[in-house]
């Protein structure tokens, strides 16, 4: 049976794990076993960024913190769909979600490094597989801008692993316990993205990697992750997808903004994006190999000046 698991950023019975309840419920009636994941009952420390990364050769087992972070990732690669729900708190999800983002995925688990080394390393056991995905991210302020980096944030989760998001869901104006179920529309889409989770799992024999199966109430400007977070500077005559990196040429047609997206290799949501950013990476460090040690002598006078205040060690109890 395929199997779905939730990871909810939210609380206990809050308006997130509503609908994420509602989008379970649909994607069960279709036949998935499926299981929530509440983080905040999950005890997950922040990355160390240890400098030896044990986590790579060995898996999150291998890593020097022992908390949860290996259970959930066990989790991870037991489902066939990905369902990351959360609130929005100031703009963007709680730190939760970017320790489980840091802890699980990332490096280790960069698909396309695996491709570029031969396959996935012994620690996966098999589980390696381009899962489909989709997020819930629940504001309560009535003005929509106030939950620009809720979506943006839960993509961060995916990129490494090549979870491909099929659907997504950006509520807002929704703050009170129960008020998730006042909103008619918002239930029913939460419906649809359960059902359409369900399906994208079931069919895995389709190439969901730019199949989008979502709506949105009105069209986004990027056809890539369908959102609307741009990057736009002065002088150019393009923007840039802040989330997948695509490029995309703006203009004004009758008083109003058009954009022209070519088909981009570089998106970060293919695995021949993230080849790009792989190779960019290799070319840094090549350059910078070349003049490191002009540096040598500051880095060594840097490491060396402390200003760092220690925090007070707990008193034994």
């Amino acid at each position: 049976m395929s199997k779905i698991v939730a990871f909810s950023a939210g609380k206990r019975n809050g308006n997130t794990e509503t609908y994420i309840k509602i989008a379970l419920e649909e994607a069960k009636k279709m036949g998935c076993e499926v299981e929530l994941i509440r983080l905040h009952e999950c005890n997950l420390q922040p990355c160390k960024a240890c400098p030896a990364m044990p986590c790579i050769a060995k898996g999150p087992a291998g890593c020097i913190i022992k908390d949860d972070a290996a259970w959930l990732f066990e989790k991870f690669l037991e489902c066939d769909g990905y369902l990351l729900g959360a609130p929005v708190w100031a703009l963007s999800p709680p730190g939760v979600v970017s320790d489980f983002r840091d802890r699980l995925f990332g490096p280790k688990m960069d698909v396309a490094g695996w491709e570029l080394n031969g396959g996935a390393p012994e620690w996966v056991k098999g589980r390696s597989q381009y899962r489909p995905g989709a997020f819930i991210s629940v504001g309560g302020a009535l003005t929509e801008n106030w939950t620009a980096l809720g979506l943006a944030t839960l993509y961060t989760t995916t990129f490494s692993t090549q979870i491909n998001v099929i659907d997504h869901l950006n509520i807002h104006a929704v703050a009170d316990p129960g008020e998730a179920l006042t909103r008619e529309d918002y239930v029913l889409r939460a419906k649809y993205l359960g059902q359409n989770l369900a399906y994208a799992v079931k069919h895995p024999e389709i190439d969901w990697t730019k199949r989008f199966m979502g709506q949105t109430p009105e069209e986004e400007a990027c056809p890539g992750c369908h959102n609307s977070l741009l990057i736009a500077k002065p002088g150019r005559d393009y923007v840039e997808c802040a989330i997948c990196g695509r490029r995309g040429n703006i203009s004004l047609v009758d008083g109003k903004i058009k954009y022209d997206w070519p088909e981009d290799n570089g998106d970060r949501l293919t695995v021949l994006g993230k080849f790009t950013h792989m190779r960019e990476i290799a070319y840094h460090h090549e350059q910078y190999e070349k003049i490191k040690d002009t540096v040598k002598e500051k880095y060594e006078y840097y490491k060396k000046l402390d200003f760092s205040v220690r925090p007070p060690k707990k008193e034994a109890k």
